[in-house]
């Protein structure tokens, strides 16, 4: 057996150094707001004690606004600063809707007059049509008036959830923070939504604390007959949680009220009626936790893109992909003409349920599972095709793109709920002949940076 002798010499370890502070961290300046940035905040300089300029984030401000702020954390190329004293506030500053405005982290441009809001969304939409490609003038001349869905009227929202020694709390985080803020009223959020908050905060506060704890978050969808909940929660529900949970969804009048533990597939535990949603007349059965435009009037809007540019194209033969539960599906195949659609989805939820709603409806609609991300459709596929159109995750349809532009049909719809693969995708169709006929901007989240995107594309 080798013995390894000890080298006397030899340290026990590695000193563990502390991480060195940031030396800007909490330092005051005065600054005057240049301009409002992509995330809703404030963008300015200021001169640090060594003489450079710093790049600085400021929440809540407005372009000419003069404050004073204190540098709270590094933030990518520059540091988030927060207010700690107003100099002065441009004329068209307005008080925030929100009680909870300036701590919750919801909302960002409450304090902008309307029209100033919809000015910065639209040019929101310019700046991402500018990055796929086209100048200035061009994207002035593409981009139409914003569709804003108005207040109190997101019908889906998921709430942030802790019980600890301080109570309950349900509501959202606050603005760059991990910390639950109760919100018991919202400038945003459809009635509905807010009325089951109240009524789920009196539910855990009589729950046994240890019970309640385990309950992390709770998503609300407001389906046409009713509410959808899904709790996620670190573990599976005792009996009396189970119990207490169905009594709680009749009280109230609940749809559905599934449980999800960690990983694990959601399980209803009162299944009272099924959520349903009506899409051109047709009723859709929504699984638990299913993605829904985030307003009704939002939805209208895009529908309303679509229909308008079928009159247009008319096609025989279209793919709608990235389907879901059939949010433009049947409009594709109805309004009007009829024509045959081509429906795709990766949910297997949602395809059984969008397969059963196009039986029962007789639709010219064939839905298939598939992964549009790892298997998009192929040139042979595209071929039969007149019209296609995607609203992809936030992540984009890159894959799907680059196939369209070497074999895609005459035209395209495409939709996003994020400017920047937005942006990535037009260019890579435009890269391939397609040219830009119009776009539309449309807000479903108010008062946040968020945006969706429509664009009708042609090849030429």
């Amino acid at each position: 057996m080798k013995h390894h002798h000890r080298n006397p010499r030899a340290r026990g370890g590695r000193k563990r150094q502390s991480a060195r502070r940031d030396p800007l961290i909490g330092f005051e300046a005065p600054v005057t707001i240049e301009q409002v940035g992509a995330r809703g905040d404030g963008i300015a300089h200021v001169s640090a004690p060594d003489g450079r300029s710093v790049l600085v984030y400021v929440d809540c401000v407005l372009p000419g606004d003069e404050v004073q702020v204190a540098l709270r954390s590094k933030r990518g190329d520059g540091y988030g600063a927060e207010v700690i004293a107003e100099i002065s506030r441009v004329a068209a500053f307005n008080e925030p809707r929100c009680a909870h405005f300036k701590d919750c982290g919801g909302c960002a441009l409450q304090h902008m007059a309307d029209d100033q809001y919809r000015d910065w969304k639209r040019d929101k939409a310019k700046v991402a049509v500018q990055r796929a490609g086209l100048d200035a003038d061009e994207a002035e001349q593409l981009v139409a008036p914003v569709e804003v869905s108005p207040p109190q009227s997101r019908r889906r929202a998921g709430f942030a959830v802790h019980v600890g020694a301080t109570g309950v709390h349900v509501g959202f985080h606050g603005r760059f923070s991990h910390t639950v803020l109760n919100v018991p009223d919202c400038a945003v959020l459809r009635p509905e939504l807010m009325a089951f908050r109240e009524a789920f905060v009196r539910f855990l506060e009589a729950c046994p604390p240890d019970e309640a704890r385990d309950i992390k978050e709770v998503f609300v969808n407001l389906a046409d007959n009713g509410l959808d909940v899904v709790i996620h929660a670190a573990k599976d529900p005792g009996l009396d949680m189970r119990q207490d949970l169905a009594e709680f969804a009749g009280d109230i009048d609940l749809a559905r009220l599934s449980w999800k533990s960690g990983d694990q597939p959601d399980e209803p535990l009162a299944a009272r009626h099924t959520p349903l949603v009506k899409f051109h007349g047709v009723d859709v059965a929504v699984p638990p936790g299913g993605f829904l435009q985030a307003t009704r009037e939002g939805e209208h809007a895009l529908v309303t893109a679509v229909t308008s540019a079928l009159e247009r194209i008319a096609p025989r033969q279209v793919a709608d992909l990235f389907c879901g539960v059939g949010s433009f599906t049947f409009a594709l195949a109805l309004a009007g003409k009829r024509r045959s659609v081509l429906a795709v989805e990766s949910d297997p939820r949602a395809v059984e349920l969008l397969q059963y709603a196009v039986g029962q409806s007789g639709s010219p609609i064939q839905v298939v599972k598939r992964d549009l991300f790892r298997q998009p459709l192929t040139s042979d596929e595209l071929s039969s095709l007149d019209l296609v159109v995607f609203d992809p995750p936030r992540a984009g349809a890159l894959s799907q793109a680059e196939q369209l532009a070497v074999s895609g049909p005459e035209w395209i719809i495409a939709m996003s709920c994020n400017p920047a693969t937005f942006s990535r995708d037009i260019r890579v169709l435009r890269n391939g002949g397609y040219e830009l006929e119009q776009v539309v901007p449309v807000d479903q989240f108010l008062w946040s940076s968020h945006l969706e995107m429509f664009a009708l594309l042609r090849r030429k």
